[in-house]
């Protein structure tokens, strides 16, 4: 999915966390959750995460490639564990969430992902094309859910 797709996705449950469960911190939440939501893309420079640390994204993609590693349960898991051992347990929820939203979303696209790779090899494959018809429509339809959402908790 395209970077604006996985963000509008990201805005909208984050919204809802924070109107559903109101975490103490609500903007560190926000931070965390957003953050998280673009992570997995790290592994490509063509990325707005990417372009802005392409050094890095370079080296992600020669290692594991776009869509390897990084779309994967593992690094969300990882995070959330540590969090949860040293006591951040509320932005290792955010951080997992996000970042499994990320995933989700990816699910979805023709390019899939390997969510349980190497364990097992199986590469969930969906029926959106990035960047097609019918993303733009699925983003439309996200953001004037994100707009319905924010008339109704004021």
């Amino acid at each position: 999915m395209m970077f604006k797709t996985h963000m509008a996705f990201a805005v909208l449950v984050s919204l809802f966390f924070l109107h559903y469960f109101q975490p103490q911190n609500p903007i560190l939440f926000s931070i965390v959750f957003l953050f998280a939501a673009i992570l997995p893309d790290i592994d490509t420079s063509k990325s707005k995460i990417g372009q802005n640390t392409k050094p890095l994204s370079i080296i992600l993609n020669i290692l594991f490639g776009h869509r390897g590693f990084f779309h994967t349960i593992w690094i969300p898991l990882i995070v959330f564990l540590a969090s949860w051992h040293f006591e951040y347990k509320i932005l290792g929820i955010a951080f997992f969430s996000g970042y499994m939203l990320h995933l989700t979303c990816d699910l979805f696209t023709k390019e899939g992902v390997k969510l349980f790779s190497p364990l097992l090899k199986f590469h969930f494959k969906g029926f959106l094309t990035t960047g097609g018809r019918l993303e733009y429509v699925l983003l439309l339809g996200v953001i004037i859910s994100i707009g319905l959402f924010i008339i109704k908790i004021i």
